[in-house]
């Protein structure tokens, strides 16, 4: 276990970012294999049909991992606080809770699938394959929590030297089962989504092991099938509002997505591809706000205000300067690199996709400093700004294309992003001043009660 109640805050922060951006670049080095595969396999379309409906995978999974992430936080107080046995009743109560929620989301999701993408108007010319993939990630949704779950309290504990080589051996078997459902079967779609919950799958099994034997405070017991009540009100409050969180953004998003999807097929594959390569650059971003959130979860846990102030401010300045050189960088560049990366040849796709960068790149310094900011409130289990800010951003992504898609097209598309992320960043900004001007001393006092 990585103690970081002690010692530098600036060292902390840093040791333990390095080895999750190291598996954030394994993640980026599969999904560049993983879209290379599919747009110079499947097509420019088959990226089309995955991004019609990732919009409600995202809302629907974004739900689940917000919940996974919500209940390791807990477990990272508990750490910070050194009790064991409240350590393996907060583990214990988090599968329980995952487990009976993915299982309902999932079977409820599937039941309704056909509901849900003719909602999403969805073109007849990308309908099929999007309703194969959707389904698919749907019956993989405890998977999909379970990896999520395991991983998160490994970052929980400290030790993300070990998560970084689970990471890298999930992305080479994605890798793997890509090409070899893709590639050599035709799996289509369905295919890559296939993979995706194998490789989870099978990192999930090997993580826990780990855990069991790693620290024999988390190894179960037969006590242990049974959930105690008084842990679960805790364990809600805390993780339901994060799972909400992310939900609440995707709405925005599906309302974005419906808009969208009543423009060209040329903006619809733009957006989609567009937005994957921004995934993948941005992602650095969040890594550094979860690194962020288990130091202060962990000094919150212990009472020490200042350590989490430091451990914030270092976080920031890591994160503007990676937002800095990588908007720059996407703003000249980024349509070149998916020229590139999928073979894109269509004019008015490649057109919309340099005119999306052209919109977004040099706003991604909002997000450098929202990540950070969301992820600090979270840690210290404190979800009021962060819901609210939420709800914003799903405002401002589903009313800018309400209101202004008829009127501008794409552009009212392309500008709801980096708008929404200023809104946001706004407020956690001045959520986080006022906190720890208000309520610094009182920390400590609600830690004891965690």
């Amino acid at each position: 276990m990585k103690d970081m109640t002690i010692g530098s805050p600036f060292k902390h922060v840093i040791y333990f970012t390095i080895p999750l951006l190291l598996g954030n670049f394994a993640q980026q080095l599969y999904t560049l294999a993983d879209t290379v595969i599919v747009g110079r396999t499947l097509g420019t379309s088959a990226l089309g049909s995955i991004g019609a409906v990732v919009s409600l995978i995202f809302f629907i999974q974004g739900f689940v991992i917000g919940v996974g992430s919500g209940l390791s936080i807990v477990l990272a107080q508990r750490f910070g606080s050194k009790n064991e046995q409240r350590i393996h009743d907060s583990y214990v109560t988090s599968m329980g809770i995952a487990f009976v929620l993915s299982v309902v989301i999932s079977i409820v999701s599937i039941l309704l699938s056909d509901t849900l993408l003719t909602a999403l108007k969805i073109p007849q010319a990308l309908y099929s394959d999007s309703k194969a993939y959707f389904t698919t990630a749907m019956f993989g949704l405890i998977i999909v929590m379970g990896f999520n779950l395991f991983s998160n309290v490994m970052r929980a504990m400290g030790s993300t030297k070990t998560l970084l080589w689970y990471s890298v051996l999930s992305y080479a078997l994605n890798f793997l089962l890509d090409v070899i459902l893709i590639v050599v079967f035709s799996f289509g779609v369905v295919g890559v989504a296939i993979a995706t919950m194998l490789s989870q799958l099978i990192v999930s099994v090997l993580i826990f092991r780990h855990l069991s034997k790693r620290y024999p405070v988390l190894k179960l017991n037969k006590n242990d099938w049974k959930l105690k009540g008084d842990e679960l009100p805790l364990h809600l409050t805390i993780s339901v509002p994060i799972g909400l969180q992310n939900s609440i953004i995707s709405i925005g998003n599906i309302v974005l997505q419906f808009k969208l999807n009543e423009l060209t097929l040329g903006n619809i594959e733009a957006h989609a591809i567009a937005t994957r390569l921004e995934g993948m650059v941005t992602a650095p971003m969040m890594t550094i706000g979860v690194a962020t959130a288990t130091f202060v979860a962990q000094n919150y846990g212990a009472g020490l205000t200042d350590r989490i102030w430091q451990g914030i401010r270092t976080s920031l300045i890591l994160s503007v300067t990676y937002g800095f050189f990588m908007g720059g960088l996407v703003y000249f560049k980024g349509s070149t690199i998916v020229a590139w990366l999928v073979g894109a040849t269509n004019e008015a796709t490649t057109n919309s996709i340099e005119a999306y960068f052209k919109m977004t790149a040099l706003f991604y310094v909002f997000l450098a400093v929202l990540f950070v900011l969301r992820y600090s409130l979270q840690g210290m289990g404190r979800t009021i700004a962060p819901t609210i800010s939420g709800l914003v951003e799903m405002g401002i992504r589903s009313f800018v294309p309400l209101i202004f898609v008829g009127t501008f097209g794409f552009p009212a598309i392309a500008y709801s992003h980096p708008l929404a992320w200023f809104s946001t960043m706004t407020i956690l900004l001045i959520s986080t001043y006022l906190f720890m001007k208000n309520d610094r001393n009182k920390w400590w006092k609600r830690a004891l009660l965690r």
